[in-house]
């Protein structure tokens, strides 16, 4: 790849190429589109997307990386900061996010998308079960026709599940999901792991990744109803080539949107804007709120890891889903990426969080609140989930932590100006070094942990001064025009 400029950030990367292992095809029926992206006409864009050595799937080596100028097409970078490694060659293994599938497209750039709520994707979890299994008690034989139409609906709802949602414990305790799930890698689903053997690699795929995030144990709810997403765009605009239906009858087709899939020449969510990655869709009740373009899921960067992760302090996205897409961080709404027996791979501190009244901030020095701290009500025994383990850990062998800090969704007067204006920034690497005992205001005791900023060395020579400039005024511009769609 010849090296190029990166528009208004100002880095230039140097040439040479990176070594990529593609992902494994998996074929399916090629009238499976589902949630598949329609791309066969889309322009062929070569992406040089840095990885890191892994260990096990979804789990990074525990190396520590020192930081470069990100090779993603993106303006996330800041301008004019150091990137003191170049781009090298590498032999290093890319995180398998989601299988290459090949299917017969119906539309150029777009896709079919979950946009109804949990609750009702577990229940047409179970219809499709009932419709495809191969005892003798199924309680009726639907055409293959209506059992197509569900697949699809699954396909887009499992996929919703794996990328752009993150766990709950209503999810398992309320909905059962987690038994839905299992149906599907039980006895008696031959049928149809024939016709769609992706659908039930994606149900696998789920159930682990929930069971090993304990099904969003100390997941905190800031007041936003399900279905609205962490990185909420407000009412909706026309974005989509056609709408679902509003009703809520029987059919799957009422659960799934064919969404119009950004232009890859767009300004802001192209391959060379602040959006890339992301796309939008609109929920049934009208909002329009963000998921991972499916074109890229293959690109999506790996999180699970130490150190910068290819990315200079200050660097700068417009949402928390845009900094997982770019693995600055793990999850789309938790603070907290970690793993109880490595450590803390990353934390996000909001100017708005439930947990700023516990939180003590003060840009180089942080007291950190582990999860479910202002909601404890016990005096005498704080919540501990892995994510607060995983911050034990860090404790215990000083690997560091990228901080990153977030400007919230509301307006409020006691906003500490070391938080970003709008959007989420990364502010560098920091050391857990020590950890105490609160009370919240419910008289419950709680955990929280104190994270100093390493030297300057050690973070590409950035320091906490220059990473407060961003966003910058053209990144605050760039910001706002997201809200515009494409």
């Amino acid at each position: 790849m010849v090296s190029k400029n990166r528009g208004r950030t100002g880095i230039k990367n140097s040439s040479g190429k990176q070594k990529i292992r593609p992902a494994p095809k998996l074929k399916v029926p090629s009238d499976a589109v589902g949630a598949l992206l329609t791309i066969s006409s889309a322009p062929q864009v070569q992406t040089r997307v840095p990885v890191v050595d892994m260990e096990s799937p979804g789990e990074a080596s525990g190396q520590i990386l020192t930081p470069r100028a990100s090779n993603l097409p993106s303006n996330a970078t800041p301008t004019h900061l150091p990137s003191p490694v170049t781009d090298n060659d590498t032999d290093q293994d890319i995180e398998m996010t989601q299988p290459t599938v090949d299917a017969t497209p119906a539309d150029e750039n777009t896709a079919s998308v979950w946009v109804d709520s949990v609750e009702e994707g577990v229940k047409q979890l179970k219809m499709l079960y009932s419709m495809t299994r191969t005892d003798k008690t199924r309680p009726f034989k639907p055409s293959e026709k209506e059992v197509k139409r569900y697949t699809k609906s699954m396909r887009a709802f499992l996929l919703f599940l794996k990328h752009d949602v993150e766990p709950k414990p209503d999810f398992k305790d309320k909905y059962s999901l987690d038994t839905a799930l299992g149906f599907y890698l039980g006895p008696g689903m031959e049928s149809l792991k024939k016709a769609a053997p992706d659908l039930l690699l994606l149900a696998r795929e789920v159930l682990e990744q929930y069971n090993a995030e304990e099904w969003g144990k100390g997941f905190t709810d800031d007041g936003e109803e399900e279905e609205i997403e962490a990185d909420d765009l407000g009412p909706a605009i026309a974005t989509s080539s056609k709408k679902g239906k509003q009703s809520h009858d029987t059919s799957s087709s009422d659960h799934t949107e064919v969404v119009k899939l950004p232009p890859v020449s767009h300004p802001i969510w192209g391959l060379e804007g602040i959006m890339h990655g992301l796309a939008r869709k609109t929920t049934k009740k009208g909002r329009a709120v963000l998921f991972l373009d499916p074109r890229y899921h293959n690109k999506k960067r790996n999180a699970k890891v130490f150190g910068h992760n290819d990315h200079t302090p200050g660097a700068w996205w417009p949402y928390q889903k845009a900094a997982l897409f770019h693995g600055a961080h793990g999850a789309p709404q938790a603070g907290i990426t970690g793993n109880p027996n490595l450590g803390t791979y990353s934390i996000v501190v909001s100017a708005t969080s439930v947990y700023r009244d516990l939180n003590e901030d003060k840009g180089t020095e942080l007291w950190y609140s582990a999860d479910k701290s202002a909601e404890n009500a016990d005096p005498l025994k704080p919540k501990i989930s892995n994510a607060t383990r995983s911050l034990e850990k860090a404790l215990e062998t000083h690997k560091p932590v990228r901080v990153l800090r977030h400007a919230g969704t509301t307006c409020d007067p006691r906003r500490s100006p070391i938080y970003p204006t709008v959007g989420i920034r990364y502010d560098g690497l920091y050391e857990v070094v020590n950890h105490k005992f609160g009370t919240n205001k419910n008289n419950g005791v709680f955990k929280r942990f104190k994270l100093v900023r390493l030297p300057d060395s050690m973070n590409a020579g950035v320091s906490w001064a220059e990473v407060q400039r961003y966003p910058t005024r053209e990144q605050r511009r760039q910001f706002d025009q997201t809200k515009d769609g494409y």
